[in-house]
């Protein structure tokens, strides 16, 4: 297919799409736009979330951290200048501030001074026994964290009192500051248990938090109860409760906040844009992300991704700009590596790969996969050229994105199923490496660290790189880049090590993830975050104005 016969295909799919309400629940384009149901105020307000958590256990879980957000707080928190910021620590420990140390055989030493007066919800005063016995529990091998990335390298943690904890590292650790962003688990509350059969604390964690969870209603929602005596003060949060109210289908979600029956929407669908700008009282949040959307390949799984050859011509057979602008109305720009344009660490100077469906056959017959029965899909030795793609059902941009690839690809003769999966489970089948290929994104953390995501000791449980790309050279980059704190250094590696994956080209990066937040225009406090922390990382200072 040519490229204006593709950019046809695309619109009119997108007519389709748009005439039957984007294939799920709760209609279409139509929907009301005058509020039905309670409005939002300080005694209520209503979330319209995309899926329902695995567990309530930030160390544990797989997807974004939200409602944990308003729970349990970290040590640290980045804020919406991607900033590393003190929440539980009195200060961010620095070289400068001396509470970061470099040994003379190679290890670092970091010293958390944590805020006096703070007390776990059921009034055990938060300490450094705390940090300790967080680091003790991630590194038990008799539990299975989400990542364990950070925490390995730790040695041992001291605690000359209860308000400081000495955390020593084997090794310098460049992302040190981001070490507890996900908090601290009460030692006094899961000492001794095994933190998986935990239900209680999973699915209510305790916390030092503006909120507790009053009700987990399995299918339905996660109520959020205000705590008295926060920490920051009697007079916050503002807010009384918060309603979590599951909703996996992007139109039924839109179609709800247009309606009134919810008052939040966090990562508005890009299609939807216009309807959610054009309704009284909703305020639509533009920022940039520092996430992409990406197609994962499944080296270990699919025998055909382990060549370069292969996974550059499917790369290469993708047309992103086409599909930024008939999909995705320009909100989403192409992007070509992992690391984003907020970034210090950012460089355009990797490999860019273009859409080139000549040059995609042309690596495909190199590679040794060519139609020998002329049925369309190329073949090699017998095995066919066919993969399945998983993504999340119910995101109709994402369904909509997952079919444009399957008929693109199509075109250079490679088979691809599109399979739908619950966002809640689909977390679960990347734990696994129980897929071939997903269409999903990363909301990465504020400080550049890669290593999580392509060193070759990092494939799950010990960090999150499911292409199980093995690559010695990048894995050298990557944790060079990590042992050092010289940021000009450590930019020069990080640049280095972004090259290479351009070169490797282990997944497709498709776009930046523009985030589109809907709240009340009364909100007060609302400031966003382009990272993994969220747009409740403040949500003690929301309120709602009379």
């Amino acid at each position: 297919m040519t490229r204006r016969g593709m950019h046809l295909a695309l619109v009119a799919f997108v007519a389709l799409v748009a005439a039957c309400g984007g294939g799920g629940e709760g209609g279409g384009r139509d929907a009301p736009r005058t509020a039905s149901g309670r409005g939002p105020s300080n005694e209520l307000l209503i979330v319209g979330y995309d899926r329902e958590p695995d567990t309530m256990n930030r160390f544990a879980t797989h997807i974004l951290e939200d409602i944990q957000t308003c729970v349990v707080e970290g040590l640290t928190v980045t804020d919406e200048q991607m900033r590393v910021i003190p929440l539980l620590a009195e200060t961010v420990p620095t070289l400068e501030n001396g509470l970061v140390t470099l040994r003379r055989d190679g290890g670092m030493d970091v010293t958390w001074k944590l805020r006096p007066g703070v007390k776990w919800h059921d009034g055990v005063p938060h300490t450094a026994y705390d940090v300790q016995f967080t680091v003790a529990a991630i590194n038990d091998p008799k539990w299975n964290p989400e990542s364990t990335d950070g925490f390995d390298r730790i040695t041992s943690v001291d605690v000359p009192d209860s308000l400081t904890a000495v955390v020593h590292y084997k090794e310098v650790y460049a992302p040190y500051a981001l070490q507890f962003i996900r908090g601290t688990l009460p030692k006094h509350l899961l000492d001794g248990r095994d933190i998986d059969q935990a239900a209680d604390y999973n699915r209510a964690p305790l916390g030092t938090g503006p909120y507790r969870v009053k009700e987990w209603k399995t299918g339905e929602h996660v109520l959020l109860d205000r705590v008295s005596n926060y920490w920051r003060g009697d007079s916050l949060p503002a807010i009384r409760q918060i309603l979590f109210k599951f909703i996996p289908n992007a139109v039924t979600r839109v179609n709800q906040l247009l309606a009134g029956e919810v008052h939040v929407v966090a990562l508005v669908p890009w299609d939807r844009a216009a309807a959610v700008r054009a309704v009284p009282g909703i305020t639509l949040h533009q920022i940039m992300g520092n996430s992409y959307e990406h197609v994962t390949l499944n080296q270990r799984r699919v025998t055909a991704f382990a060549d370069v050859r292969v996974r550059r011509a499917l790369t290469m057979a993708v047309d992103r700009p086409l599909i930024t602008k008939a999909l995705l109305d320009d909100l989403a720009p192409v992007i070509h590596g992992p690391i984003q344009p907020l970034s210090w660490a950012f460089t355009e100077n990797v490999r860019h790969y273009p859409f080139d469906v000549a040059a995609a056959r042309a690596l495909l017959d190199s590679a040794g996969w060519r139609d020998s029965d002329n049925d369309g899909v190329r073949d090699n030795n017998g095995t066919k050229l066919a993969f399945t793609l998983l993504t999340q059902a119910g995101f109709t941009t994402r369904e909509t994105v997952a079919q444009a690839l399957q008929r693109m690809w199509k075109d250079v003769g490679v088979a691809a199923e599109v399979r739908l999966v619950d966002g809640t489970a689909i977390s679960g089948y990347w734990f696994r490496g129980d897929f071939d290929a997903m269409l999903h994104w990363w909301h990465m953390p504020a400080d550049p660290e890669l290593t999580l995501f392509f060193a070759k000791d990092r494939t799950p449980p010990a960090g999150r790189n499911i292409n199980y790309v093995s690559d010695d050279s990048l894995t050298t980059l990557l944790y060079a880049s990590d042992r050092t704190v010289d940021e000009t250094r450590r930019k020069a590696l990080l640049i280095a090590a972004q090259q290479r994956i351009a070169e490797l080209a282990p997944e497709i990066t498709l776009y930046n993830v523009t985030r589109l937040d809907a709240v009340p225009k009364t909100l007060q406090g609302f400031t966003g975050n382009p990272t993994n922390a969220g747009i409740f990382w403040n949500v003690h200072q929301w309120r709602i104005a009379p």
